[in-house]
């Protein structure tokens, strides 16, 4: 199974929740491959202060550069995004991908902390940490998943 996370830039959210997202996983045995991607940019590594939040919680971010979602992208077996519009955009474009928005298990859109403090950062991932299981449970038992 493929997990794709998609936020603005591809710098600050969806790399910190695909790597959450990936230690969690392999901490409960589940197998699947994450991924993460932007609505646009691309070729920049993770916000260093994203990269602290991880680091925090004992996980590395090194090694990310961010792209734009794509066709390589869309094979995923299920896509979140950050924004409902997000959400709405990948939909457009993409009609057979399952695309969610994390509203789902947040009841708003996640915030980008990009441009602000540490503690943004910080509860941008305190936010994802709360959500994992959820995450988990929907792909597990969303009729059709893999």
């Amino acid at each position: 199974m493929k997990i794709t996370f998609v936020c603005t830039g591809n710098t600050c959210r969806s790399p910190m929740l695909a790597r959450m997202f990936e230690d969690y996983a392999a901490k409960i045995g589940f197998e699947c491959v994450t991924d993460s991607a932007g609505m646009k940019g691309g070729g920049s590594p993770v916000n260093p202060k994203a990269a602290r939040s991880l680091a925090l919680r004992g996980l590395e971010a090194s090694g990310h550069v961010s792209k734009v979602f794509g066709e390589g992208e869309a094979d995923s077996d299920f896509v979140f995004t950050m924004t409902e519009e997000q959400r709405d955009k990948l939909r457009a474009e993409y009609p057979s991908l399952r695309v969610e928005c994390l509203s789902l298990f947040t009841g708003e859109d996640v915030a980008d902390p990009y441009g602000g403090d540490q503690s943004a950062y910080d509860s941008t991932a305190d936010l994802f940490e709360g959500i994992l299981g959820a995450i988990h449970d929907y792909v597990t038992k969303t009729p059709g998943s893999k």
